[in-house]
């Protein structure tokens, strides 16, 4: 019988993770496919949670079998949790899946399929974003034309929800880096993929761990931890910046040889404001990958456990 893993990283979730372990116990139990052909390996992920979400997982793997856990000594970020639930589990394939429910646990029925028809990785591809705020949504849609743009694959509409045979769970898990894009990264193995297409779901508790602002860091640290196309970018800036001024210069000296005055503090006062603009902006692109190899040089752990089942 082929186990399947299923890893839920879970950050503040006390008001979910039962409502979770509920529902995707009862469609397993439920479906007979399912019960007769699979294993279930629940792999629960707590990222240094401040509620009850560890004593929860704790009680939960006493009364479960199929219920495991690892627990972080700090919060470490959701990257650094998915990484931790693949490494900790021990199934022919494994499914990365959110506690809220978002993503819903029918849909791995459709995966399964995929996967025994011979695909590595199943990506689950949202159909519809649910009901998340306007400016959500026109933000992830603009951060995902970019980084398709600049990683060379397809990501529009991609999520954390997907399906990962052995041998993928173990290529990601050979990775030693510590700034990790796993959406992106699943593409970048390379194994055979397809995809599955749900529908976002309402969160069935509790409230959403991301603001704007929180959904902007995650851009620009994904961005510069996957790809070099901003650095590509200050090239093309330091051109654009050197053909304004050289034609402010060509203007200057045409308006001098046809005795025409010269104002120049216009010119000069917009010169310096671009070059200066430019050269900041620069240096903080260039700032932002000198902090990232620092990061990595100290090899420092992705993250630490307190506790494990």
């Amino acid at each position: 019988m082929k186990k399947i893993s299923v890893i839920v990283p879970c950050y503040n979730e006390e008001s979910t993770i039962e409502l979770f372990h509920q529902a995707i116990t009862k469609m397993w139990d439920e479906d007979a496919k399912l019960r007769d052909n699979y294993e279930l390996e629940l792999q629960f992920i707590d990222d240094g949670s401040k509620d009850k979400t560890y004593p929860i997982l704790k009680e939960l793997a006493k009364k479960d079998s199929k219920v495991h856990f690892a627990s972080f000594s700090r919060n470490f970020g959701k990257e650094a949790a998915m990484f931790c639930g693949l490494r900790q589990c021990t199934g022919d394939a494994a499914v990365m899946i959110d506690a809220d429910l978002q993503h819903p646990v029918e849909t791995i029925k459709d995966m399964i399929d995929k996967w025994e028809e011979g695909y590595d990785i199943v990506e689950g591809v949202k159909s519809s974003r649910g009901k998340e705020r306007k400016t959500h949504g026109l933000f992830a849609n603009i951060f995902y034309k970019m980084i398709s743009k600049m990683t060379g694959f397809d990501m529009k509409n991609s999520s954390d929800f997907k399906f990962l045979d052995r041998k993928v769970v173990d290529a990601l898990d050979s990775f030693t880096e510590k700034e990790t894009f796993f959406r992106a990264l699943s593409f970048w193995t390379g194994f055979r993929n397809t995809t599955v297409e749900y529908e976002v779901q309402d969160r069935v508790a509790g409230n959403s761990k991301w603001s704007t602002k929180s959904l902007i860091k995650y851009a620009f640290r994904n961005i510069t931890a996957f790809t070099f196309t901003p650095l590509y970018f200050i090239a093309v800036l330091g051109v654009i910046v050197m053909l304004v001024g050289l034609g402010l210069g060509i203007d200057a000296v045409i308006s001098y040889l046809l005795g025409k005055a010269v104002g120049g503090y216009p010119s000069l006062v917009v010169l310096i404001s671009l070059s200066t603009g430019a050269i900041l902006l620069s240096l903080g692109i260039i700032a932002v990958y000198i902090a990232k190899m620092f990061q990595e040089i100290k090899n420092r752990p992705r993250y630490i456990l307190q506790d494990k089942e």
